[in-house]
């Protein structure tokens, strides 16, 4: 057993960037978080959300703790860039992470923003390089671990393969769902789904409903939705003016979370 070594070595800084928001067309989440996303409140706490390890018993688990090395970044840091060789993923323990990709007119574009329990550089496990950048929103905890250490778990515990075949089939339908969405759903209901989807990552519910924690743009959601601006600013006044939402401090408010699930499920 060869854990990797703790390091405080930080990854490349990178210049500052507005907050954007994720860009997922999913199904409704279960249910909305009554509170903020809080940090995990342990190292072992926060492996244990890593999506592939959810078959290890308690034991096995402690027995993976010494792989995982602390990192922290300060806010803007990158943890990777786009086209950095795939080493290492990360899971986020305290703060917010935005992943990035540069398009082919070199704009850059906020593919999600990621949360204490998530994880990130997932490519790392099958691929050779980043194909985004991974910047750290605030400052930011997270538990690396490398390749070779992750190569070294599956020898000892096989039916980790189990768990990454489930964690890469559920990417391979989240992205199958964001391209229909993209094709096929009007940009209401693309809209509908972003919204619903923040409420689920960064909403706080309040007397008057449910905060968004981001402050956005109407060109941030045209970028997400793949839409005009126009047009999303249309359909935002349009969701305003029937009382779905209101603006509060640049940020979202969310008056009627049904209406936008079922947006949703029927475009």
């Amino acid at each position: 057993m060869s854990p990797g070594k703790h390091s405080s070595d930080i990854p490349k800084t990178g210049l500052k960037h507005p907050a954007h928001i994720p860009k997922i067309m999913g199904k409704r989440p279960a249910s909305i978080s009554e509170k903020k996303v809080r940090p995990l409140l342990s190292k072992i706490e926060a492996i244990s959300k890593i999506p592939f390890l959810d078959g290890l018993t308690e034991k096995e688990l402690a027995r993976t703790e010494p792989y995982f090395s602390e990192y922290k970044f300060r806010r803007n840091q990158f943890l990777f860039w786009e086209g950095d060789s795939a080493n290492r993923l990360y899971v986020i323990k305290a703060g917010r992470v935005r992943l990035l990709k540069q398009s082919a007119s070199g704009r850059e574009m906020v593919l999600e923003v990621m949360v204490p329990g998530q994880i990130c550089g997932g490519t790392s496990l099958f691929g050779d390089i980043h194909r985004n950048g991974a910047q750290a929103v605030e400052s930011t905890t997270a538990y690396g671990l490398t390749r070779e250490s992750y190569d070294e778990l599956l020898s000892h515990y096989p039916k980790i393969a189990r768990g990454i075949i489930k964690y890469l089939g559920a990417k391979l339908m989240d992205a199958h769902d964001v391209i229909i969405s993209l094709v096929s759903s009007k940009v209401e209901s693309r809209i509908a789904s972003v919204i619903v989807r923040l409420c689920e990552n960064h909403g706080t519910h309040t007397k008057d409903g449910i905060l968004i924690n981001i402050r956005l743009t109407r060109q941030d959601i045209a970028d997400i939705v793949g839409s005009t601006v126009e047009t999303t600013i249309r359909t935002i006044s349009k969701f305003q003016k029937q009382g779905h939402l209101a603006t509060v401090s640049g940020r979202l408010l969310i008056k009627n979370l049904d209406a936008f699930s079922s947006l949703m499920k029927n475009p």
